[in-house]
């Protein structure tokens, strides 16, 4: 009988000492036991071609990502489309591949109360024709306390492909000059990105009057430290001209070739507040509220002098396309 007390109190020891070595050994949901150094030969033999994706090619599958634009863009509506294509297992959206795995989104809502965005997905959903019960893979969290924590109890009993944050100033509550803070606050969500292999993608807001430059990445607001911890980084625009148009422009891509960086992708938003891709790319250059004038009128007075399309687009470095639009007065 001693023995086997004295095993069973060993045993009771040993469950213990485990019990507080795993808690000791986690930070933030984060094992400590994951191997620090990895030889480069380990990771070359992993074969990897391509970033994984969520949207092929341009949203990596995990990591913190940003949709900015000025006010009333439709920078909510287009990340609510995408939220539901995930839920409802759509193949595509606005024209590029959906490659979800778990067919869930948690949604932080911060700027839209339950009644609003019961109507707004009511109001989209007169578009996309989904069965109500399709929509169960996307979930809404109006009531934020602590996004961090509570992203973080969700994430432990349901996988998901994406936490969509809107709006990211609501949440840091912080200046968004200091840029430290900034970055020690986004640090708590690339873990969690990482933890989880989930994307993260944070609303933001460009700064004033931006719309008169470039589509940049520092268009958007406040310090460098938010664009930095940002793999990917899109500016949504209106159109100079057509108030239904809108263009997504990616200024900062880490994994994207510059094919995806010097023309919008232009799209079409619909009384419903849906988006359809037209098929259709604009030069940068050309959604400056003041475009260079200058380009467009050398462009003119090459043509007048005979010069082709195609010489002009050679001489002038810029896409035929673009040149056929200046001729034809559409800018």
């Amino acid at each position: 009988m001693k023995e086997n007390t004295s095993n069973a109190n060993s045993l009771t020891k040993t469950v213990d000492i485990q019990s507080v070595f795993e808690q000791e050994n986690q930070i933030d949901g984060t094992s400590k036991n994951k191997e620090l150094f990895v030889n480069a030969s380990t990771l070359l033999a992993r074969c990897i071609e391509d970033i994984p994706c969520l949207l092929y090619p341009i949203f990596p599958k995990v990591g913190l990502i940003a949709l900015a634009g000025s006010s009333d863009t439709g920078k909510s509506s287009l990340l609510r489309q995408f939220a539901i294509s995930i839920a409802a297992k759509k193949e595509t959206f606005i024209g590029f591949r959906v490659q979800a795995e778990h067919n869930r989104v948690l949604y932080i809502s911060t700027e839209d109360d339950e009644t609003a965005t019961a109507y707004l997905l009511t109001k989209a959903n007169h578009k996309m024709q989904i069965n109500r019960e399709d929509y169960d893979g996307l979930i809404y969290l109006f009531e934020v306390t602590d996004p961090a924590k509570q992203i973080r109890e969700y994430l432990d009993k349901h996988s998901c492909d994406a936490i969509i944050i809107d709006a990211f100033t609501d949440v840091y509550g912080g200046s968004m000059n200091e840029s430290n803070k900034v970055r020690v606050f986004l640090n708590q969500f690339s873990q969690i990105a990482q933890h989880y292999q989930c994307l993260v993608i944070f609303l933001h807001h460009s700064g004033k009057r931006t719309e008169q430059n470039l589509p940049s990445k520092h268009n958007l607001l406040g310090s460098q430290g938010f664009e930095a911890k940002m793999r990917f980084v899109a500016e949504l625009r209106l159109d100079n001209m057509n108030l239904d148009l809108r263009h997504l422009c990616i200024v900062k891509a880490n994994y994207l070739g510059r094919q995806h960086k010097n023309e919008s992708y232009v799209l079409r938003m619909d009384e419903n507040q849906t988006f359809d891709f037209t098929g259709d790319r604009i030069d940068f250059e050309e959604l400056r509220e003041n475009p260079n004038k200058s380009l467009v009128e050398t462009a003119k007075e090459m043509h007048k002098n005979g010069k082709t399309q195609s010489e002009i687009s050679k001489e002038l470095n810029k896409d035929q396309s673009t040149i056929s639009r200046w001729l034809s007065g559409k800018i």
